[in-house]
C-alpha cells in the first residue's frame, strides 16, 4: 500500500470514514457529523475534515460531495401535489434545462400537514442546494417557506411572486386566462355559468374565482345567479363538486368553467353517471393544459399556461440567479395563457 507522509492516499481504493477520522485525530462521530452537515461541529474541525477529505480522494455520497466543493449542483423543488399531471410536465422543463446543465433535482413534497411546520426544510438544507424552485402551493403559509429560504441568502425562484418579497419568480396571469375561458363559453351563448373554484387557502384559486366573476361583470350576467361552488384540485373533488352542482335539472348551468383540467375530469365522470352529455347538455371548459387532456371524451377545451414552458424559464432564471447574472431586484418572468379549443363546448 502507498503511502504518504499525510496519510493514505491511494486512489485505487476507498478509504472509509474510520481512516479519514484517524488521519485528521477526530472521532469517527465527528466525520460523520461533517459528512451529514451537522452544525454541532466547530467550524475549524469542519474545515480540517473537509480538506482530509480532498486530499485522501474519499468516494463519498453525494451530499458529502456538496459540502467538499463547497459547490452544489443540487436544485431543491419544493411542490404540494407532486403526481399532478401539471406538476409533471413542470418537472419535464425543468429536467430538460437542469439536466443539460449538470444540475441535480430534489424534490420534496409539503403535504398539508407540513405546511405549518417550520422545520419542513431543515432536511432539504442538509444538502446544501444551489437553489430552490417553489411551485404554486408548497410557499408555505404567507410564504413562511420561501421567506425562511431568502432569509438563508439560496437563491430561489418561486411560480407566483410573493408580494414584498424580492423574489424571482415566473408566473402567469391567473385571473386573465379564466377571463379567457369564462368568456369563451358565454360568447358561444351560455348564460348560466357555473365555476368550480379551487383550494380556498390558495391565491391562484382565488385569482382564477376573481376571473371568472369578471367575466359575467363583462357580459352583464348577475352574479347572484352563477353558480360557484369551492372545489380544490383533484378530479375527485371535481366530481364531487360537479355532483352538487348538476342533480338538479332546474339550476343546472349549461356550461362549468373548472379550476384545472383535473377538476374537469371529476366532471366528466359526474356528468356520465347523471346521464348527461357532454357538450350536448353540458359544456366544460379545464384550465392547465396537460397534455393529456386532448385524449378526454370528448377532448377537452382548456386554457392552456404551458405547464413545460414554466418548468424550463423557471430552472434558465435560477441558473442565472446562481451565477449572479439577473442584476439587482427580482426578475419576473410572465407567460401569457391560451385557450386551446377543443370539443367539449357547443354554441347555444
Amino acid at each position: 500500500m502507498n503511502v504518504e507522509k499525510n496519510g493514505l492516499k491511494n486512489p485505487k481504493r476507498t478509504i472509509t470514514t474510520i481512516e479519514i477520522a484517524r488521519i485528521c485525530g477526530v472521532s469517527r462521530t465527528t466525520v460523520s457529523a461533517v459528512l451529514n452537515g451537522k452544525s454541532t461541529v466547530r467550524e475549524s474541525t469542519r474545515k480540517k475534515v473537509l480538506e482530509c477529505i480532498r486530499q485522501q480522494n474519499y468516494q463519498f455520497g453525494m451530499i458529502a460531495r456538496t459540502l467538499v466543493d463547497e459547490l452544489s449542483r443540487m436544485v431543491a423543488v419544493l411542490v404540494s401535489s407532486m403526481g399532478s399531471p401539471y406538476h409533471m410536465m413542470v418537472f419535464r422543463g425543468l429536467s430538460e434545462v437542469l439536466d443539460a446543465e449538470g444540475y441535480h433535482i430534489l424534490i420534496h413534497n409539503v403535504r398539508p400537514e407540513d405546511q405549518e411546520d417550520p422545520e419542513t426544510l431543515a432536511s432539504l438544507h442538509t444538502y446544501r442546494p444551489a437553489g430552490y424552485i417553489v411551485l404554486k402551493g408548497a410557499e408555505g403559509p404567507h410564504a413562511g417557506h420561501a421567506r425562511k429560504i431568502l432569509e438563508l441568502g439560496i437563491p430561489l425562484v418561486a411560480e407566483t411572486h410573493f408580494e414584498g418579497m424580492e423574489t424571482h419568480a415566473v408566473n402567469f396571469d391567473c385571473r386573465a386566462g379564466m377571463r379567457i375561458g369564462t368568456d369563451y363559453v358565454i360568447e358561444k351563448g351560455h348564460r348560466r355559468v357555473g365555476h368550480i373554484a379551487g383550494p380556498t387557502f390558495s391565491a391562484g384559486a382565488k385569482d382564477r374565482k376573481i376571473g371568472f366573476i369578471e367575466s359575467l361583470i363583462a357580459h352583464d350576467i348577475p352574479i347572484s345567479g352563477a353558480m360557484i361552488v369551492d372545489g380544490g384540485e383533484t378530479a375527485a373533488a371535481g366530481y364531487q363538486a360537479a355532483m352538487e352542482m348538476l342533480r338538479d335539472p332546474a339550476r343546472r348551468p349549461t356550461a362549468l368553467v373548472c379550476f384545472n383540467d383535473m377538476v374537469a375530469i371529476g366532471v366528466y365522470r359526474a356528468a356520465h353517471e347523471l346521464s348527461l352529455d357532454i357538450p350536448g347538455d353540458l359544456s366544460v371548459v379545464g384550465f392547465d393544459g396537460i397534455d393529456f387532456a386532448e385524449l378526454f371524451g370528448p377532448p377537452l377545451t382548456s386554457v392552456d399556461i404551458f405547464p413545460t414552458l414554466v418548468g424550463r424559464r423557471a430552472a434558465e432564471l435560477l441558473l442565472k440567479a446562481i451565477r449572479n447574472q439577473t442584476g439587482r431586484g427580482f426578475v419576473e418572468e410572465v407567460i401569457h395563457p391560451q385557450l386551446i379549443e377543443r370539443a367539449s363546448v357547443r354554441s347555444l
